[in-house]
């Protein structure tokens, strides 16, 4: 996608998504969607009416929390502080472990969903865009 044709608050918006570091899509995300939700379940119905018409920042979310995974934060308990503060989830065991298996459902969860969008949602070609 050539952002030069954009509108300049279009492209700021996207530049600032793209510089964005994944950790803290990864903590908006989850404090957005699981924060208030009582099963996965909840939010997979919430992700899903949102797909019918947009994906966009599913995909963004899903590359995040990619990006997370494969690269954990090396901090003493900072899984374990996304999982419990920011998606306010309790878990059985709460170490990094742990929360690093609940990242990997969440995002399995979000592909699913991206997967299950209609043809007609507003995606990206990929993400993130070449600039």
């Amino acid at each position: 996608m050539d952002l030069s044709s954009l509108p300049e608050w279009a492209r700021r918006n996207i530049e600032e998504r793209l510089e964005r570091p994944p950790l803290e899509t990864v903590r908006s995300f989850l404090g957005a969607y699981f924060n208030d939700a009582d099963s996965f379940e909840e939010v997979r119905a919430h992700l899903r009416r949102l797909a019918q018409s947009n994906i966009r920042s599913h995909q963004e979310d899903l590359y995040a929390l990619d990006a997370v995974i494969a690269d954990p934060p090396t901090g003493s308990n900072v899984l374990n502080h996304l999982v419990a503060w920011d998606a306010n989830w309790v878990l059985d065991d709460p170490s990094d472990a742990s929360s690093l298996e609940f990242l990997r459902e969440v995002a399995q969860m979000l592909r699913e969903v991206i997967a299950e969008a209609p043809p007609s949602a507003e995606r990206w070609r990929s993400w993130p865009i070449a600039r």
